[in-house]
């Protein structure tokens, strides 16, 4: 596990605006501290939801969130979960939502595994029939990947062609050695499915695959990595896609992100052109000041839910 303070500073080196989108200017941002989402109904039209820290932490759902949203769905509101969670096809994690009190249908919700899907098809490896190892559970569908794929063993780890970094609850220190060691005698590409370096459990702070890519950067700076994920505009794009084939020609003016973190959901949210909620009462930053971490980023939301 990590601590918050690991955690920030990494992001903070890592996924800082200047490094994720070098030759974009970010947009200005006039905060404004807001109660909740449903006092600020009229600035948007559609909600893309992150999942961790917004709609749920760990394996418990945030005691307000699913009152909500029923009322903003009563009220007309659009409601999309952007996930960066890649473990599973969209249709599979849907059903989780349901035992947390959500109504949210398996076509409004988009995640960085749809990233991985789109991604697969144009990459060279996949066109020329290569064989990617995935680093997931089992059980986690990977014959739905649009490419030849099997999950990565000790016995395999040498001879895939590539690697596909969905999850991190298998993986471990020793694991990560090994696939560096494998790497380092032959370079080969990997997409990270998730970028997130950390997500918040109930009490403490997991390690997800976007960790294990800083490790591997820093072992082999050369190293061919495909992010798939907030804040990166892939997974922005996958989402429009499925908002306009959902409900039709929309403003992404009138979208608004809300999540919990700023280097992925608020950065990302800004970048492709939505309002950003930062929701600092739950998840990432629950407990803190959000403002010393807004004026250090220099990420800001149009909206800020402070910690009650």
């Amino acid at each position: 596990m990590l601590t918050f303070d690991q955690v920030w500073s990494l992001y903070h080196e890592y996924y800082n605006p200047k490094r994720i989108f070098p030759n974009q200017a970010m947009p200005e941002k006039r905060m404004q501290k807001v109660d909740s989402l449903l006092s600020i109904q009229d600035q948007y039209d559609i909600l893309l939801l992150d999942g961790f820290g917004v709609l749920n932490v760990g394996g418990s759902a945030i005691q307000h969130m699913p009152d909500t949203l029923k009322q903003l769905k009563a009220a007309g509101k659009e409601l999309f979960i952007l996930t960066n969670g890649a473990s599973y096809p969209t249709d599979v994690r849907a059903k989780a939502y349901p035992k947390l009190g959500y109504d949210i249908p398996a076509e409004y919700i988009v995640s960085s595994r749809d990233g991985v899907e789109r991604l697969l098809p144009t990459l060279p490896l996949t066109k020329q029939g290569g064989t990617w190892g995935v680093i997931v559970g089992e059980d986690a569908f990977i014959e739905r990947l649009p490419a030849k794929c099997e999950l990565l063993t000790q016995d395999n780890i040498d001879i895939v062609d590539g690697f596909i970094f969905l999850a991190a609850g298998v993986w471990n220190q020793e694991w990560q050695t090994r696939l560096t060691a494998a790497l380092q005698k032959r370079t080969r590409p990997i997409i990270i499915g998730n970028p997130d370096i950390s997500a918040p459990l109930e009490n403490s702070f997991s390690v997800e695959p976007g960790f294990y890519a800083i490790e591997l950067l820093k072992a082999i700076p050369d190293l061919e990595v495909y992010y798939c994920g907030k804040p990166f505009t892939n997974t922005y794009d996958a989402a429009f896609e499925r908002i306009r084939f959902v409900v039709g020609d929309f403003d992404p003016a009138r979208v608004l992100m809300v999540g919990d973190t700023l280097h992925t959901d608020i950065l990302g949210g800004n970048m492709a052109g939505c309002k950003t909620l930062l929701k600092a009462d739950w998840g990432f930053l629950r407990g803190k000041d959000p403002m010393p971490y807004i004026e250090e980023s220099g990420i800001v939301p149009d909206f800020l839910i402070q910690n009650r």
